[in-house]
């Protein structure tokens, strides 16, 4: 009898050495479907992620970071752990949503860590879920879902819950600090725009004032006209990759391509409606 629970203590310690923590979470708020990234609020929620996961609370540090791998209608799933990883000094490795068992089997299942945190969107977190060995509804709507698999197997023998983030009050925060931030530059840019345009009527003026005198100062004149054509004559940048437009990104549009109030580039009428920008872009 000694023997017999010697033998079940020895193997419950073995299957709780093998055992690791697995969290699952949807990626952060985003604008729509239109835009690669993440709009403000899911910025936010990407910056907060540390408070949850770290050594001092029950989820603890990820020791491995696994997201969706980028294509060209979603970096979302990775720029929601991309700021935890690099605070942990650690790489977000991208695998193919669409091959959710071969990248358990060949990728998730070889790795020996702990605690490890994926990253996914809305409709692929059940297929991803269900490939690793258990299961959840098939419709995820809220973004601060955490699906926690307790003492996993790798053969879906662990225990599955729910959780919350609860990180309101560290969004709201980081939202706050980030318009008094804005508020700041603008500001900043408007003091800059009034001494530039003083300066630029100063040489202006001394350009007029130059002309009459051009026969006795001729090279003089000249030089002091190349510096006025210079100054005024500062043009407007075109878009970048990332579609962002506007007088924050000194950005236009690409030809088609309306510049909504929140600078970003777009076509549906959320950007080509109320608050459309039509020096950057085309609006209705």
């Amino acid at each position: 009898m000694k023997n017999f629970i010697i033998s079940v203590l020895f193997i419950n310690l073995l299957i709780s050495a093998n055992a690791r923590r697995l969290i699952v979470i949807r990626h952060g708020e985003k604008i729509s479907d239109d835009y690669l990234g993440l709009n403000d609020k899911g910025k936010a929620r990407a910056q907060c992620l540390y408070q949850i996961f770290n050594s001092n609370t029950s989820y603890g540090k990820p020791q491995s970071i696994y997201s969706n791998k980028r294509g060209n209608k979603s970096h979302r799933p990775y720029d929601t752990v991309k700021p935890l990883a690099d605070r942990y000094g650690l790489k977000v490795q991208e695998f193919h949503k669409y091959e959710p068992e071969e990248f358990v089997k060949n990728t998730l299942n070889k790795d020996s860590s702990n605690i490890i945190l994926l990253s996914s969107a809305r409709e692929w977190i059940p297929s991803l879920v269900k490939a690793i060995g258990y299961r959840i509804p098939e419709e995820v709507d809220d973004f601060d879902n955490i699906w926690l698999i307790e003492n996993d197997d790798k053969k879906g023998g662990g225990k599955l819950s729910v959780k919350k983030q609860h990180l309101e009050s560290c969004i709201s925060s980081y939202l706050n600090a980030k318009k008094t931030t804005t508020k700041k530059k603008t500001t900043t840019k408007k003091k800059t725009t009034i001494k530039r345009t003083t300066t630029t009527k100063k040489k202006t003026t001394t350009r007029r004032t130059t002309s009459s005198n051009r026969k006795t100062n001729k090279n003089g004149s000249k030089k002091i006209k190349v510096v006025v054509k210079t100054v005024i004559k500062k043009k407007i940048k075109t878009t970048n990759n990332n579609f962002r437009c506007g007088p924050y990104y000194n950005a236009v549009c690409p030809k088609g391509y309306c510049c909504s109030k929140y600078n970003y580039c777009g076509k549906s009428s959320a950007y080509c409606n109320v608050g459309c920008q039509p020096r950057y872009g085309l609006c209705n």
